[in-house]
């Protein structure tokens, strides 16, 4: 029998406006909240966290502001779109608390200090921003090699929805991965290469209710799956980088095929509401 985790439960850091374009390929011009995501698994070598969210540094960074807000060039000429989920006068995110890693963590009832381990997907600003909150407790962060090598290139920028400083504090304990491979005890990374060259997907595996394919943002939206269009966004910028997303797509298909696993795109409001965690987490 393959090694399987403890319990999943999915956490919420808050949510962003952005364009349905971002998310889908060839999508539409309506700006729409998107919820801010992450997980953790309770393993038999301890808590584990995938992504971190957004942090207060970057959403106060007027670069990231202007790259990334509802009045950025991004932005313009689109039509809003009415969603519930924002509070009354939300700006162009919100995020959970002073600290939303912590926030987050919290509404599972951990703390930094309970992490074994962290695994970030890739490092857009909406999934870096615990990484100095996890460097100054000294957690060990998993990142594909090919991700760090893309953020320290040079080829990265706030103006593309990178906040370098996430990945940048000098106590960071980078767990450097190539590919796919296990990272805990029923934990696995999936390299799902294409929204950025080193992002990876996440495949959790439990005794009750099976295995769950956390997609991150190689597939934004259930509509991804759906219609079987991938992600909007490259940001290596390449035509190789946006065939690496539509096989990635794919790969998706065929890992839930061979696990029967239940998919969770990274991005949708409506899924994530409908798999939150009971009492103790998915088991």
């Amino acid at each position: 029998m393959r090694p399987q985790a403890r319990s999943l439960h999915f956490i919420q850091y808050g949510a962003e406006h952005v364009a349905k374009s971002l998310s889908i390929r060839g999508g539409s011009n309506e700006v729409q909240w998107e919820p801010i995501i992450g997980a953790v698994i309770e393993t038999d070598a301890g808590w584990v966290v995938f992504d971190t969210g957004m942090s207060r540094a970057a959403f106060s960074s007027p670069a990231i502001a202007a790259a990334y807000g509802a009045g950025s060039p991004a932005h313009a000429g689109r039509s809003p779109r009415l969603d519930p989920l924002p509070p009354d006068g939300a700006e162009w995110a919100w995020l959970a608390g002073a600290d939303p890693l912590e926030a987050g963590l919290a509404s599972v009832g951990l703390e930094v200090a309970d992490l074994s381990l962290a695994v970030i997907s890739h490092l857009h600003v909406d999934h870096s921003g615990g990484i100095p909150t996890l460097a100054s407790h000294g957690v060990p962060i998993a990142i594909q090699a090919r991700e760090l090598a893309f953020a320290r290139s040079g080829r990265v920028a706030e103006s593309a929805g990178f906040h370098p400083p996430d990945w940048q504090h000098p106590d960071t304990r980078w767990i450097e991965l190539d590919g796919d491979g296990p990272l805990a005890p029923g934990v696995s990374a999936i390299s799902t290469p294409g929204h950025t060259p080193g992002h990876m997907s996440l495949l959790v595996e439990l005794p009750g209710s099976g295995a769950w394919l956390l997609a991150a943002d190689a597939a934004d939206l259930g509509e991804n799956f759906l219609d079987q269009v991938p992600c909007g966004s490259a940001a290596g910028g390449t035509a190789a980088d946006e065939a690496d997303a539509d096989r990635s797509l794919g790969r998706l298909f065929d890992v839930a095929h061979e696990h029967r696993a239940r998919i969770i795109p990274g991005h949708d409001q409506i899924v994530v509401t409908a798999v939150r965690h009971p009492l103790g987490g998915h088991r």
